[in-house]
């Protein structure tokens, strides 16, 4: 599956997702998204700060150098 066919699929715009980086740039701004939706929530603390982990490794990621 290519770039244009997975924004297609998960109701992206395909001209946000021209590279894989503006794929884990859009899902760590999704991740906070639903973090603050879940504090709001009250759901258990644990889970809030599992997501926001998974949500800082990808950010990491997505600003990490090659090599």
């Amino acid at each position: 599956m290519n770039l244009e066919q997975v924004a297609r699929r998960f109701g992206i715009n395909p001209n946000n997702l021209n590279a894989k980086d503006d794929g884990l740039k859009i899902a760590v701004k999704s991740i906070k998204d639903l973090v603050n939706q879940m504090e709001k929530r009250n759901v258990d603390k644990q889970t809030i700060t599992q997501v926001k982990k998974l949500g800082e490794f990808l950010f990491a990621v997505s600003d990490s150098q090659m090599g």
